[in-house]
C-alpha cells in the first residue's frame, strides 16, 4: 500500500517536471507493490490518473470522456473500495511452519547461494490471506492476457528459490493479474500463488528492487524508483520504549541491506552502458511513511509528499531532465 503510494507520487513528479510519461517506457519491471503500479502503467493508465486515484480524487464526466473504457471502469471504483477489502481469507488451512523445507535445507547446506529472505520465507508458514483482491484490481483494466508493452512482474519460486520475471520469454505463461498476485505474495502473510503447478511468492524475497534485470538490454536510460531504501535516515522523536526501539533498529538494518543490494544492482546496469536515475525516499518522505507499510490511512499523504520531493529533487538535479525529455520526444515520435 505505502510502497505503491510512494511510487505513484514519484512517477507523477517525473511526468510533471520532464513531460515524460512512465507508461511509455520500453520495459517496465515491478516487484511486490511496484508490480501493481507497473502493470497499470504498462496497460496504459496515465501516471496523473493513478496519482489522483490514490489521493481519492474522482474524474469528472468531462475528464473521463475519451478515455478507454477499461480505464474509465477502473476510475469509477474509489480507492477505498479496494483497500477496505484488501485482505480476504483464503478459506484453506495453510502450513503453519516450513512452507518450503527445500529452501530451508538449501539455506543450511548452501548459505552462500541462498538469501536470508528466502531462508526465512521457507522457514515460516504459508500465509492465510489471499491476493485475490489485488488481482481483481488489475482485471478491471485487463481481464485476461498480458499488456502489449514489455512488462515483467518479479516473483520467486518458493521451492527452487529461482527469481522469475513473469512476462519475459523464459518465464511460465500466465495472465498479468495472476503474475501481479504472485509478485505481491508476502511470505507468511499472503498465500503463495500457483502458476504452472509451482508456488510463487513476493519478488522482494530475492531483491526489493531487481534493477539488475535490466543490465545489458541496451536501453537509453533506466529510471528506478525504490521505496525501500533511502540515503537519509528517519528521525524519531518522543519516548522510545524497548519494543519501539527494537523495531526502529530492525528497520534501519533492513533498509541498509536493501540499499547495499540496490547499489550493487545499479553499478551492474551502469557497467553495461546504461545510465540509471535512482529515486528514493528523502528525510521529508520518511516523515510521513509509517513503519507498517500495509497501512492504508497514510497513502494520500505519502503520494503527495513523494510528488513534492521528486519535483524538488529533479529541479536541483537538472542534468537528468534532458535525458528524460529525450525519452518524451522519442515516445511522441513512436
Amino acid at each position: 500500500m505505502i510502497g505503491n503510494a510512494y511510487l505513484t507520487g514519484a512517477l507523477e513528479g517525473i511526468r510533471r517536471v520532464s513531460g515524460w510519461d512512465p507508461g511509455t517506457a520500453t520495459v517496465t519491471i515491478g516487484t511486490s507493490a511496484g508490480s501493481v503500479n507497473g502493470a497499470l502503467s504498462a496497460l496504459g493508465m496515465p501516471s496523473d490518473l493513478m496519482f489522483r486515484y490514490v489521493c481519492g480524487e474522482q474524474l469528472s464526466p468531462a475528464e473521463a470522456e475519451g478515455l478507454p473504457e477499461a480505464i474509465r471502469r477502473f476510475q469509477d471504483h474509489p480507492d477505498h473500495e479496494w483497500t477496505d477489502r484488501l485482505f480476504p481469507r483464503t478459506g484453506v488451512l495453510p502450513r503453519p511452519l516450513f512452507s518450503s523445507p527445500r529452501s530451508v535445507l538449501r539455506g543450511l547446506t548452501r548459505p552462500w547461494a541462498t538469501s536470508l529472505e528466502l531462508f526465512v520465507a521457507g522457514l515460516l508458514g504459508e500465509g492465510f490471506v489471499s491476493t485475490r483482491t489485488i488481482g481483481e484490481l488489475i482485471e478491471m483494466v485487463c481481464p485476461v492476457g498480458w499488456p502489449e508493452r514489455n512488462y515483467w512482474a518479479v516473483a520467486v519460486d518458493l521451492e527452487s528459490g529461482r527469481r522469475v520475471a513473469l512476462g519475459r520469454r523464459d518465464a511460465p505463461r500466465t495472465d498479468v493479474s495472476r503474475a501481479v498476485r504472485a509478485s505481491c505474495a508476502i511470505p507468511a502473510f499472503f498465500a503463495p500463488v500457483r502458476i504452472g503447478g509451482r508456488r510463487y511468492v513476493d519478488g522482494g524475497v530475492w531483491s526489493v528492487s531487481n534493477l539488475d534485470l535490466l543490465a545489458g538490454h541496451d536501453l537509453d536510460l533506466v529510471v528506478c524508483v525504490n521505496p525501500m531504501s533511502s540515503l537519509e535516515g528517519r528521525s524519531y522523536e518522543g519516548p522510545v520504549d524497548r519494543f519501539t526501539g527494537t523495531v526502529h533498529r530492525l528497520e534501519r538494518r533492513a533498509w541498509g541491506r536493501f540499499g547495499r543490494r540496490l547499489g550493487w544492482e545499479r553499478r551492474r546496469v551502469e557497467r553495461s552502458g546504461t545510465p540509471v536515475l535512482l529515486i528514493q525516499p528523502t528525510a521529508a518522505d520518511l516523515e510521513v511513511i509509517p513503519v507498517n507499510l500495509m497501512r492504508a490511512e497514510e497513502r494520500k499523504a505519502v503520494a503527495e509528499r513523494a510528488l513534492e520531493t521528486t519535483v524538488a529533487g529533479l529541479e536541483t538535479r537538472r542534468e537528468w531532465l534532458e535525458p528524460l525529455r529525450t525519452l518524451r520526444r522519442a515516445a511522441r515520435a513512436a
